[in-house]
Parts: structure tokens; sequence; C-alpha cells
């Protein structure tokens, strides 16, 4: 792939331990691990291709179980983006045309990361206006991200990952929650369930509600209507 003169890439390493680990597998004292990774780059020859680079766009497609294609004019993670869903450039975009479309001003929408045309990660967007924040104390005015995840399997009708399994995105999304509702100021207004993979945390105020469950799900909504991403793998909006 091209590195051209003047421009950057950045690389995500993420590692973990294997799941299926078990006692037996592991060391019976404590051991150093040296991990190295590296990126070998030589001059570019005929073979080097462009860099296929990640697209963020916007949506608030309804929700419409009578559509077969895409299913429930549905956006589903790693799949193609369908051709049929309209999709913006913009947060300001997004939130102009599910005003439209509902006729009401709701703060909220959905985020796609798009590359070569495959859908690879699924978001809710919402937003903490400055009127918001100054009729709910602690609350701090801006755009709040929370990601989604696909844990469930709609074809078998079981979960891909384990029966303890949590959401590695729950946390970070419970603390863009906590941090857009002023949890610390008063949480009053916000709730947890007990640490499960059906664990949930909410915080709600007028007119603004936003979800994070440990199995996946991300939700941000009001009480005419909500966008987000369900375990399924799907993102949708609804509103009356």
């Amino acid at each position: 792939q091209y590195l051209k003169a003047g421009e950057t890439e950045t690389y995500k390493v993420r590692i973990e331990f294997k799941k299926d680990i078990s006692s037996s597998d592991l060391p019976t004292s404590v051991q150093t691990l040296t991990l190295d990774f590296g990126v070998a780059y030589i001059q570019a020859d005929n073979t080097a291709t462009e860099v296929a680079h990640p697209k963020f766009v916007y949506t608030v497609n309804k929700r419409d179980s009578s559509v077969t294609n895409p299913k429930n004019n549905s956006i589903w993670i790693n799949q193609e983006y369908p051709e049929t869903i309209p999709y913006f450039e913009t947060p300001a975009e997004a939130l102009s045309a599910i005003a439209t479309a509902s006729s009401k001003d709701l703060p909220f929408y959905l985020k796609h990361k798009v590359v070569n045309g495959i859908v690879t990660e699924q978001y809710v967007e919402f937003v903490v206006t400055e009127a918001m924040a100054q009729a709910n104390a602690g609350m701090v005015p801006g755009t709040y991200t929370l990601r989604g995840e696909k844990t469930f399997d709609m074809d078998t009708g079981n979960y891909i990952v384990d029966d303890n399994y949590v959401s590695l995105y729950y946390e970070s999304n419970k603390e863009s929650i906590k941090t857009a509702f002023g949890y610390t100021t008063d949480s009053t207004h916000c709730s947890e369930s007990s640490i499960s993979q059906s664990s949930y945390f909410y915080c709600s105020v007028s007119g603004l509600n936003a979800y994070a469950y440990a199995n996946g799900s991300v939700f941000a909504g009001s009480s005419n209507g909500n966008c987000g991403v369900y375990y399924y793998g799907y993102t949708y909006c609804n509103w009356s």
C-alpha cells in the first residue's frame, strides 16, 4: 500500500488472551513477555495500491419491517452499505434530515464507519444542547458518541460470544453518558442494573435519554423517538 510523501498512517494493535484458555494452560510462575511490532516500508513498485481509508457517514433511516432489501430498511455491520439508504456527510445534515422527517427537533442520529463499501463500525450520537444543560444541573453541552457491537446471530438465534461476555465498549459508553448527563453532580436521573450480559445503564431528562447495554446495544432518544444500534448488528431510527 502506498504511503505517499508527507502522509502518515496509524496502526492500532490489540493484544488479548485466548478466550478458550484454561488453568492448565497457565504458567506456574510469573512470566515476562517482550512484544515487538514493526512495519517495513520499501520504495513503491508497480504492485503498490492505494490505502483504503475509512469513511464516516451519518444516517437517520427509519426501521421498516416490511422492507426486505436491505432487511428492515436497516444498515448492518459487516455488510455492504445499502445503496437505497441515503447518507449524510456531516452530523448537522443528519440532524436536519431527522427534524424534517419527524417534524421535531430530535437531537440524535446514526454514525457508520465504511471501509471499501463495507460497514465495519456502528454508532449512535446524541447532542446535549445549551438549553438542556441550563435546565439540568451538571449536564455538559456537546455531542456524545456511543458505539454498538454485534453479539447475537439472528440466523442461528444464539450469541456469538460466551454467556458471560460484556461488550468491549460498555464501560466507555457508560462514561460518555455519565459525562453528558452530569452524573457526578446529579445521579438521580440515571440508573444501572446489576452487572451481567443483560445489564444496562441509562440517564434520562426531559427531551433526551441515552442507554448502553452490556450485550452491545446502544440507544439515544426522547419521548418522540430514538436511534440505536441493536446487538443483532443493525441500526435504525424510529419516531412518532
